[in-house]
């Protein structure tokens, strides 16, 4: 019965494959009677080998990296990465009540850029980070043991790397997942000690106001709009009265993001800054609940360099024919931010193959989501 489980989602079948079982057996542990569950989960826990605890680093580079690096003019790269953030609740891009004006004048000045129509790879965080920092791709995850990863790719240029986040994601078990397998190749793992985002200021303030590396590549990890909607405070009821709770998550991460963005500027003249999120939400529902609902696919992508050479035509090469911007080109914008050159055939391939990672684990081109929506 549990191997019939396991064959109905891609996403354990991978991991079955290669040795790591607790995920499956927690799916079986909530399916079945508790005497049989639990007895499973602790087999299983005890078989397990947990593929993603290596730190090991990768020695091979993804084949759609020219080498050797250049070197790099970007002396601090930051990539936000929101949560469950749907970007039609967004001020930015047209909701009628003021979610976002900190972001809207932020990336609204020369540098700058909003971007429309993008979307996530993934409708779940532990598949949408992957597909965003390393080279793994919808249809198999060879490439995240195989391949380095972004992190790996800005420490081999030099890059000393940084992984923040709120402590909404310190949970143990979030560093057995796929991309708990990225983070750990970090040089630094740190989490904030308030649970509101709007903190996380203190600690990228603590991160650059004591480290005087030359270069450093930041990844910040937001709690953001994640059920059940209680990343807010005072400052945002007061700014929205009457707004429903999942918009004042929304305002809060405008405030956090406009906090980091003072950082940023205070301790750098040479910086790019990314601010998209790891997937939409269907609000007041969730994500990963359904495989037909666009909205857990529809995200924010906003960009600010203080580098001429990446500009808005710079982001809107990556943007797929179908018309959308598409989270598996992350990794491709971030290369080229930390110095690398990718094989153009390799680009134009993936570009011309826009497809999400479904949440039942299936692969499926995104307009027919769009569509069918």
């Amino acid at each position: 019965m549990i191997t019939l489980i396991i064959a109905k989602n891609a996403s354990f079948t991978r991991d079955f494959k290669r040795g790591y079982y607790k995920n499956s057996a927690t799916l079986f542990r909530v399916t079945y009677p508790v005497a049989v569950g639990n007895l499973s989960y602790l087999l299983a826990s005890f078989a397990s080998t947990n593929i993603y605890s290596s730190t090991n680093e990768i020695k091979k580079f993804n084949e759609a990296i020219l080498l050797p690096p250049n070197k790099t003019d970007n002396d601090l790269v930051v990539l936000i990465m929101g949560e469950a953030s749907l970007v039609t609740r967004y001020s930015t891009y047209g909701y009628h009540k003021q979610t976002t004006p900190f972001m809207t004048n932020i990336f609204s000045q020369n540098g700058a850029c909003i971007i429309q129509n993008s979307h996530s790879a993934a409708a779940f965080t532990k598949d949408s980070l992957p597909l965003t920092l390393s080279f793994n791709v919808p249809e198999s995850d060879d490439n995240l043991f195989n391949n380095k990863s972004i992190i790996e790719m800005a420490k081999f240029n030099h890059y000393k790397t940084y992984w923040l986040a709120s402590p909404g994601q310190e949970i143990k078990s979030s560093f057995e997942t796929k991309y708990g397998f990225i983070a750990r190749k970090s040089d630094v793992v740190a989490f904030g000690k308030n649970t509101l985002d709007v903190y996380l200021s203190r600690l990228l303030e603590d991160t650059l106001q004591k480290d005087n590396s030359p270069k450093k590549f930041v990844f910040v990890h937001l709690q953001g709009s994640h059920q059940p909607y209680e990343n807010y405070d005072e400052v945002d009821k007061q700014a929205l009265p009457d707004a429903e709770k999942y918009d004042l998550t929304i305002h809060h991460t405008d405030r956090t993001v406009k906090a980091l963005y003072d950082v940023i500027n205070k301790y750098s003249h040479n910086y790019t800054l990314i601010y998209t999120s790891d997937h939409g939400e269907i609000v007041n529902v969730g994500h990963g609940v359904s495989n037909t609902n666009v909205d857990q696919f529809l995200i924010p992508f906003m960009f600010i360099s203080t580098n001429d050479r990446y500009n808005c035509q710079f982001i809107e090469s990556f943007r797929s024919p179908t018309g959308y911007l598409s989270g598996l080109m992350n990794k491709y914008i971030l290369s080229n931010l930390l110095g690398y050159d990718v094989d153009q055939t390799i680009l134009n391939k993936e570009k011309n193959n826009d497809r999400v990672f479904m949440p039942n684990g299936n692969v499926m081109p995104f307009l027919k989501i769009s569509n069918d929506d």
